[in-house]
């Protein structure tokens, strides 16, 4: 029952950021006694931190807590044959901070991601690096296998992997699509819906990220969405999507995201264009509302920082996690 109350407690703080005992009182349904015995012990382990005060009932005064500042930096990345982008921040993702890197080639990428990753781990800004989750141009297997079709063959990220392990932090891929969906879901277009479609054309290629029941739907193998495995007929021809004229592909995507909206019984279709990307199509040219007229279609507007966010975000849920599952003698270490 305690480490239950602390999870409370500790989850209350997440989602509300600082709050007096009166008002945790009130977000978890605790006693004083046991809220005033929580937030001891928690300040004591230094993963929470007195913030201020405030007048109290009789005028006395009332400590304000809040997640220690320190307790963890989270990084969410997005690696680009051409470009490297980070984002960190404390464990609510309110202080963010994004680094963006340009990438000559893509055999310096890893040195670079490195060599970045290395800076924020010996200088993190809110405490030691405990999540890192990455963005990648190819579908991702449950094992965290990088699968094809792949737009940075030969990247591993093993160096930077072994440099988190050395400091007691996890690295995990992500495909790119869907971390730009999961960003959607939180900061964008979709917040207030449990099922859409997000297709986003890059550099690197042509995805589909599926979030479907309050969820990502990744498929058996990680490859759901993965347009750039799609064919169409050309001049007698038929050849990959992604290497289709542009006028071509443009009608191919047209039919294909409308076939899997009906299939899949979605309202809402997000779309998101690579700006740098000569041959994407901006999203008035796809007459989907001429085909589903119950299809509501959205450019993003997250910008180019979709991926890395939805990829800190993911980071942050892995925290949350840790957090909220730790048994009180791991949550003093």
């Amino acid at each position: 029952m305690r480490q239950h109350n602390r999870q409370r407690v500790l989850l209350a703080l997440l989602k509300h950021g600082a709050l007096s005992r009166a008002e945790l009182m009130q977000h978890t349904s605790l006693s004083v006694v046991t809220v005033n015995a929580i937030t001891k012990d928690l300040e004591e382990s230094a993963h929470i931190a007195e913030v201020g005060r405030t007048a109290g009932q009789a005028g006395r005064p009332a400590g304000i807590y809040a997640l220690h500042p320190h307790l963890a930096t989270l990084i969410g990345a997005d690696v680009q044959p051409h470009e490297i982008r980070l984002l960190s921040s404390d464990v609510r993702g309110q202080q963010r901070h994004e680094t963006i890197i340009a990438v000559p080639d893509p055999a310096v990428l890893e040195p670079l991601f490195g060599s970045a990753l290395t800076a924020l781990v010996n200088d993190s800004p809110h405490g030691p690096v405990r999540h890192v989750t990455v963005s990648f141009p190819a579908p991702i297997s449950q094992q965290g296998e990088i699968l094809e079709p792949n737009s940075l063959r030969g990247i591993t990220l093993g160096s930077a992997r072994d440099t988190l392990r050395a400091c007691g932090a996890d690295l995990i891929l992500e495909n790119d699509a869907n971390l730009h969906a999961l960003a959607e879901r939180h900061y964008g277009v979709a917040r207030d819906s449990p099922n859409f479609l997000v297709l986003i054309q890059r550099k690197s290629g042509i995805g589909l990220g599926l979030y479907l029941d309050g969820a990502l739907y990744r498929g058996a193998q990680g490859r759901a969405g993965e347009l750039s495995l799609a064919r169409w007929p050309d001049g007698g021809r038929i050849i990959p999507i992604e290497d289709l004229p542009d006028s071509v592909r443009t009608q191919a995507l047209t039919y294909l995201v409308s076939a899997v909206a009906v299939a899949l019984d979605v309202s809402l279709l997000v779309i998101k264009e690579d700006t740098s990307c000569a041959s994407a199509s901006p999203p008035s040219f796809l007459p989907l509302a001429e085909l589903l007229p119950h299809l509501r279609v959205e450019a993003s507007l997250l910008g180019e920082e979709g991926p890395a966010l939805g990829a800190l975000i993911a980071s942050r849920d892995r925290f949350t996690h840790a957090l909220l599952t730790s048994p009180p003698a791991e949550l003093a270490t």
